[in-house]
């Protein structure tokens, strides 16, 4: 028989999670709607600001990142996530946060149909890097999905001082991707800052639905 910690379905997840979901979301399209409709909160320039400050080991990390959200290379990052999480807190908690990770990143596309913004272009960038972007540019998925896979990794993270070092490695992610997704020039800043906020939202909604979904499995393996 496993151990309880082993045999543990649950997320670490506010109280108030659908709160802070719903929260989360009506600020993500809010933004995104908002710098839709006002050009001037899109920090138009702050691409070609970063893209200005460009070398070739620079150019190997953005094309690097570039690949973060092909759905080949996402399945391999969760898989590898599934083993490292399965030999530390359990496979069921490793699979909560795979799940909340891949489906939390899929909500971005919920939010990009109903923002629909177009992609800059590249015109004012001096160093263009060749990336051929999707239609839809708010909010960033790759920003997204970094950011949900990180939310995910606090969540399955019961001490407090290995969640902390999971958040700042983790938010160190994040801003490279942001960084990565600015210096090839596919995104506005406010692409970014979506992605962040739409990241932890999908998260926080899947892993509060994971946790319910799961309460009778729970409750059954504790009377075992």
């Amino acid at each position: 028989m496993g151990s309880r910690r082993t045999r543990s379905w649950s997320l670490l997840t506010p109280v108030h999670w659908i709160v802070w979901t719903v929260a989360l979301f009506v600020l993500t399209l809010g933004l995104g709607l908002a710098a839709k409709a006002l050009p001037a909160l899109q920090l138009n320039g702050l691409d070609a600001s970063v893209n200005r400050v460009n070398s070739p080991l620079l150019d190997g990390a953005a094309l690097l990142l570039d690949r973060l959200d092909h759905p080949v290379v996402v399945a391999v990052i969760l898989a590898i996530v599934f083993v490292v999480l399965l030999l530390l807190v359990g496979w069921r908690r490793a699979l909560g946060a795979c799940v909340t990770t891949g489906a939390g990143w899929l909500t971005t596309l919920v939010v990009k149909t109903v923002v629909a913004q177009p992609r800059p272009t590249t015109a004012g960038l001096t160093h263009i890097l060749h990336i051929s972007p999707a239609t839809l540019s708010y909010p960033s998925g790759h920003v997204v999905f970094a950011a949900a896979l990180v939310t995910a990794l606090a969540m399955v993270s019961r001490r407090a001082s290995v969640r902390a070092v999971v958040l700042i490695v983790g938010g160190l992610f994040v801003l490279a991707v942001g960084w990565s997704r600015l210096y090839v020039g596919v995104h506005y800043g406010t692409d970014v800052v979506g992605g962040v906020l739409n990241g932890v939202a999908g998260a926080l909604l899947v892993a509060g639905l994971w946790n319910l979904a799961t309460r009778g499995r729970a409750r059954g393996a504790r009377r075992r």
